[in-house]
């Protein structure tokens, strides 16, 4: 059961409703997934609000938004549905910290044509359950809003992408979410076409090295087609049997192995990559994250090869740049070394080497100038820039802030507004002069 939700994320959800009726003028509710709470802003259609209200449909209306969410999450994308009047709308999860706690829907939508069949759907509904207002909520049917299948899609992403910039969702998770879903999507298309075949036995260690020598042809386009295949033959010959699915892909993390050694690649190198793989392996609980985990070595190994003819950036480099786009995440050192492809070691020891500092100093770095940043130039309160920074809390933003600038936020930002005459009368610098009050740097 997932936790109540609190006063800090409802506030958050309060306010990111607000902004979509602001940004799009169109009504939005959120329904939690696992507790009955039901937040709204004011632009609500009259059939929905009316609906959400009643007793008699309110359930029917919660079912359809928490189905939406749970699809949506899934997918890692929006989700388009129809709910029990036969409406359309759209929904995208609200998941902080990546564990989903409830949905925000915009509905209340019909396309063109739709009046009479979505008012006889609401009366033949409605008349199973006695409590309800049937004439009620057709009176309402006149206030829902007509929209294009393509403007509702337009709406979803620009929902999610909303979410991301409040800081209840996180891109990089939602990402890597649409990226599994359009992968099984792709393995099962392939799965009906191998299945239809009925090759008995197929060839899966010609199909590996088939896989290897797009590998070794720097062939990213062939590689990219021909994992699903390869990947719903392994499921086929597997019968979606997890344990026999991972045998198989050992021996491709086997071959993989041999010919980067074959390449030259350091025998130490390539061997305690293909441990790294196999601990991810062994860590997959479904046959779904198992076939994640192979395009994510292909995947890795064309990064790997792009790195190699880009524009020559260190690691450090490549390292802080991660960074700046992941701070406000729980990200770890293994996170880290996994995105920009080198071992843990291997990257500690470059990260002193190249900067001077650890994972957690750089990362520490990275999010004090981020909070400079913000309390500069936004009038946010302190526990927003915290969490919107990745501190655990207020209280922990103001320790660590403080012992990095000996300042308080909120004595720095109070610094940040006095005049710059009133400074230099009280024998300060002026803002301008402080590395540690100019809002325009960074450190």
């Amino acid at each position: 059961m997932a936790a109540m939700l609190s006063r800090a994320l409802k506030e958050k959800i309060v306010g990111l409703l607000q902004n979509i009726e602001k940004v799009t003028g169109q009504g939005a509710v959120y329904q939690g997934l696992y507790e009955a709470v039901a937040l709204s802003n004011r632009v609500v259609c009259a059939f929905c609000e009316h609906s959400l209200g009643h007793p008699a449909t309110a359930s029917l209306c919660r079912a359809s938004c928490r189905n939406a969410t749970v699809n949506a999450m899934s997918s890692g994308e929006p989700c388009f549905y129809r709910c029990w009047a036969g409406l359309l709308f759209a929904t995208v999860p609200v998941a902080p910290q990546n564990r989903c706690g409830g949905g925000i829907s915009l509905g209340g939508f019909r396309t063109a044509g739709e009046e009479r069949d979505i008012r006889d759907t609401v009366s033949q509904r409605l008349a199973a359950w006695p409590a309800a207002d049937v004439a009620a909520s057709l009176s309402r049917l006149d206030s829902l809003r007509q929209i294009t299948p393509s403007a509702l899609r337009g709406l979803g992403s620009l929902i999610l992408e909303m979410t991301f910039s409040a800081g209840v969702n996180s891109s990089a998770f939602f990402k890597t979410q649409n990226e599994k879903y359009l992968q099984q999507r792709r393995i099962a298309e392939a799965y009906a076409e191998v299945r239809d075949l009925n090759v008995s036995p197929p060839d899966l260690i010609g199909d590996t090295y088939q896989l290897v020598s797009f590998l070794t042809q720097n062939d990213k386009a062939g590689a990219m087609e021909f994992v699903s295949r390869y990947l719903a033959k392994l499921l086929h010959a597997s019968n979606w049997d997890l344990t026999k699915l991972k045998a198989h892909v050992r021996v491709l993390l086997g071959v993989m192995t041999s010919q980067e050694i074959l390449r030259g690649v350091p025998w130490a190198a390539a061997t305690s990559r293909e441990l790294r793989r196999m601990m991810r392996l062994e860590q997959a609980q479904t046959t779904e994250e198992s076939c994640y985990e192979v395009a994510e070595w292909i995947q890795q190994y064309f990064r790997g090869a792009d790195r190699a003819e880009s524009d020559g950036r260190s690691l450090a480099e490549r390292s802080a740049e991660w960074l700046q786009a992941h701070y406000m995440e729980n990200v770890s050192l293994a996170d880290l070394a996994r995105a920009v492809g080198a071992g843990v070691s291997t990257l500690v020891h470059r990260l002193r080497r190249e900067t001077g500092r650890t994972f957690k100093g750089l990362l520490h770095e990275i999010r004090l100038s981020e909070a400079k940043k913000l309390l500069a130039t936004t009038s946010l309160e302190l526990s927003d820039v915290a969490d919107r920074c990745g501190f655990f809390d207020q209280s922990h933003f103001t320790r660590e802030f403080k012992k990095g600038i000996n300042l308080t936020p909120g004595q720095f930002r109070r610094l940040l507004r006095m005049p710059e005459d009133a400074l230099r009368q009280a024998g300060a610098r002026a803002p301008d002069e402080s590395s540690a009050a100019a809002p325009h740097r960074t450190h």
